[in-house]
């Protein structure tokens, strides 16, 4: 549908369509100040490698908080959105179920917000709580909690913000995914966000509302879409797939696109896609300019990286040391027993199977059933420490995954799982963190007399009746973590692959440690997930050394 479409069709009223005709002063100018997925991430990030410097730190609300007051007094007519995704990440939430968040938003000054998929994963009364002293708008026009007591009235389609003297209007929306990634109940439905948008514009446009930014989380592609096929909205402020987009000083921060990404709307007009990857590791700054028909003009942007070397605001750090308090005890809590010893060290879980690594695939899938997953991989790069036998603490499962990955979700061909397979072992020899030590629901053979890249022998996966064998042409849905799903350790072939692929937000260890919790013990056992042909003479296992057959010590 085209604008003057609507205007013809009498979807407008003739006192609007004079406001949308008449000029009213020339440009008007904005900054859309940004982030997205911030997963209770209070604090700075840490464990990166940026400019061939390793363990730096990216983040923080503190910083957050002193960029957006110093752009509240700089740039032209700032406006601060947050496109979902506040919940779940950190003991922060555990603790606070995001009411920390919150406090630290509205020192932010956030004029509006966008409900991610997981900020249902309490259920309404969770997503109430936040609700109830929240001071800013909560959107999305594709959300309809009519039916829901709890939510009913408190999620509109859009709301509509003084900027600079003019009117904003933000339409806000959620993945429809959520009824299968989160925990909404029965009564709240999401719908298709095309003609849920398109609606909001009308509507918008008949108010005379002609400055229009959609606040999206539906994630990238599926902004990019939106944008080829709605008219009267020309800013599309992202979240939900955790992209970084645009250039940064840094080489090892990859972007998955341009800041902003042009695309083309039906009438041939320039929509800005824009997202801020994740956890307030960068924010999103873009300055848009429309002339006096609400048509944008001219715009320009980048994204921030969030580096130690920016100030602090001092409340802020005193606020999070203050919620930060009982996050100590919460470490020390105990979630379940260990029955034997969970085998993380280092060279075995780079090399084969463990108990540990089995059990956190099992949680793995166990998570994310309800999103059709059968498959679980997890590399042993990411498992940093054993746990002996007895009591199974917080704190203890933050060290066996201490990266802060989450769980993606992706659909892959068999031949795709087979490649990443064979990933995983080409580097045995190096004991290198690729190894696919953590399985589940398949089994894997492979032979080290054979050269890296067709190693791999056998592969069968688990069905209602048996193991069968891996089908090279159909479809799986696996689970894996957000470091190798991105390509990391080398799985360009998980990068890469182009079907269903949705990042659940769900941390790793947060996940184990529910998983844990359903059982009082654990007695996790080798279950011959994975076979090892032709394995070198010459190599024994002395306690938690591999020595090899020229008594070099690896460690």
């Amino acid at each position: 549908m085209r604008r003057r479409d609507v205007l013809k069709a009498g979807l407008v009223s003739g006192a609007a369509l004079a406001g949308l005709t008449r000029a009213q002063g020339g440009n008007f100018t904005m900054t859309i100040v940004h982030i997205n997925d911030t997963h209770a991430r209070l604090e700075p990030t840490g464990g990166l490698t940026l400019g061939g410097q390793a363990n730096q730190r990216l983040g923080g609300f503190a910083r957050v908080i002193s960029l957006f007051d110093r752009l509240r007094g700089t740039a032209t007519n700032p406006l601060f959105l947050h496109a979902g995704d506040v919940f779940q990440g950190t003991l922060y939430f555990n603790q606070y179920q995001g009411l920390a968040d919150r406090y630290l938003l509205h020192r932010m000054g956030i004029r509006a917000m966008a409900p991610g998929n997981h900020e249902y994963n309490l259920g309404p009364d969770g997503l109430a709580n936040f609700l109830n002293g929240v001071r800013f708008p909560v959107v999305s026009a594709n959300t309809d909690v009519s039916r829901e007591p709890k939510l009913a009235g408190r999620i509109k389609p859009y709301a509509v913000v003084s900027v600079g003297g003019q009117q904003v209007g933000i339409i806000g929306l959620t993945t429809p995914e959520t009824s299968i990634l989160s925990s909404p109940g029965p009564n709240v439905r999401f719908t298709d966000p095309v003609p849920a948008t398109q609606q909001a514009v009308v509507e918008l446009l008949a108010r005379g509302v002609k400055y229009i930014v959609v606040l999206s989380h539906l994630g990238y592609l599926q902004d990019q879409e939106l944008a080829r096929k709605v008219t009267g909205v020309q800013v599309i402020v992202g979240g939900h797939s955790h992209t970084l987009l645009g250039q940064t000083p840094f080489p090892e921060l990859r972007p998955g696109g341009a800041y902003p990404t042009i695309i083309k709307n039906p009438e041939n007009k320039d929509v800005l896609v824009v997202q801020a990857w994740e956890w307030a590791k960068v924010v999103g700054r873009l300055q848009v300019t429309f002339n006096e028909r609400g048509e944008l003009v001219a715009h320009q942007g980048q994204v921030i990286p969030m580096t130690a070397n920016l100030p602090e605001d001092r409340f802020a750090l005193d606020a999070i040391a203050a919620y930060g308090l009982p996050i100590a005890a919460l470490r020390a809590q105990v979630v379940s027993r260990a029955a034997v010893a969970l085998n993380g060290e280092r060279n075995d879980v780079r090399r084969r199977e463990t108990n540990l690594a089995n059990l956190i695939a099992d949680a793995m899938l166990w998570k994310t059933r309800q999103a059709g997953t059968t498959i679980a991989l997890q590399n042993g790069g990411g498992i940093r420490a054993s746990i002996p036998a007895g009591n199974i603490t917080v704190g203890q499962v933050n060290e066996v995954l201490p990266f802060g990955n989450t769980l993606t979700v992706l659909e892959l061909k068999g031949s795709e799982i087979l490649a990443a397979l064979e990933n995983g072992v080409s580097q045995w020899e190096q004991i290198a963190g690729r190894f696919l030590s953590g399985v589940a629901g398949i089994r894997y053979t492979f032979d080290l007399a054979r050269p890296a890249g067709s190693r791999v022998t056998q592969v069968q996966v688990q069905t209602p009746t048996g193991f069968q064998p891996l089908d090279p042409g159909a479809t799986y849905r696996v689970v894996t973590n957000s470091f190798i799903a991105g390509g990391g350790d080398g799985f360009a072939v998980l990068r890469d692959a182009k079907g269903f692929r949705v990042d659940t937000g769900f941390s790793d260890a947060e996940v184990l440690i529910e998983y844990l919790r359903t059982q009082p013990s654990w007695e996790p056992r080798l279950e011959n997930r994975i076979t090892i042909l032709n394995e070198p003479r010459g190599q024994r296992w002395e306690g938690p050394f591999y020595v090899d057959s020229f008594l070099r010590v690896r460690v």
